[in-house]
């Protein structure tokens, strides 16, 4: 009698315990449309409740670095990669890179600026010194370390001749930015970027080129 009632008391233990989902695992199967870096996207198929867990790596089976809640959205996907038919994307955890299995992810359309590939809300960063430039949709705001903000109107918005790719923004009264797909790293920090950029200022001895990475401000 008594083993009955352990064998009963075993039975309901694994019915009620919570099971570990496919967007908890990462090994979600539904098929969307692809996603190719650089990208961004909401979260899809999570059940409220539960979270798509970031990963360090892309495998299912890797540390969790952090996670998504259902639908949340305005993620920027640096880098996409397919492992033993699942396909992953980078993304930034605030702090590192982790990776996200793309099944639970969904496009998103995004406000660019101009007809350029960038979206409006991209920063762009650099160190020594430190700087950024923040590209809304007809302004940019440039800040340094030894300087009060500055904006400038963005009066041109175009393509390297012939080519679609890198983009020149024109900034009145300040310069050039151009910036370009691929990878960056700041040098500092663990955290993935989308894109780099080199930006042609000038001072009161002339002009000065700055080096740096760009990403979406997803805290807007």
């Amino acid at each position: 009698m008594r083993l009955m009632i352990a064998v009963a008391i075993v039975a309901l233990a694994a019915c009620s315990a919570p099971e570990r989902t496919d967007a908890q695992t990462g090994s979600g199967s539904e098929a969307r449309s692809p996603i190719n870096a650089p990208a961004w996207i909401r979260v899809v198929g999570v059940a409220e409740g539960d979270v798509l867990n970031i990963r360090a790596r892309p495998d299912a089976s890797s540390e969790i670095v952090g996670t998504f809640i259902p639908n949340q959205g305005r993620i920027e996907v640096v880098e996409t990669r397919s492992v033993d038919g699942q396909h992953w994307g980078l993304v930034s955890t605030g702090e590192q890179g982790g990776w996200i299995n793309l099944a639970y992810a969904e496009a998103t359309e995004m406000a660019m600026i101009g007809e350029s590939p960038v979206p409006a809300g991209t920063v762009c960063a650099g160190t020594e010194p430190f700087w950024s430039l923040d590209l809304g949709d007809d302004e940019a705001v440039w800040s340094s370390f030894d300087a009060e903000d500055e904006t400038f109107t963005i009066t041109e918005s175009e393509a390297a001749s012939g080519r679609f790719l890198p983009w020149m923004f024109g900034l009145q009264g300040f310069g050039l930015a151009i910036v370009t797909p691929g990878q960056c790293s700041d040098g500092m920090s663990d955290i993935p970027y989308a894109w780099t950029v080199s930006v042609i200022g000038h001072d009161e001895t002339g002009h000065v080129l700055y080096q740096g990475c760009c990403r979406l401000q997803t805290d807007r």
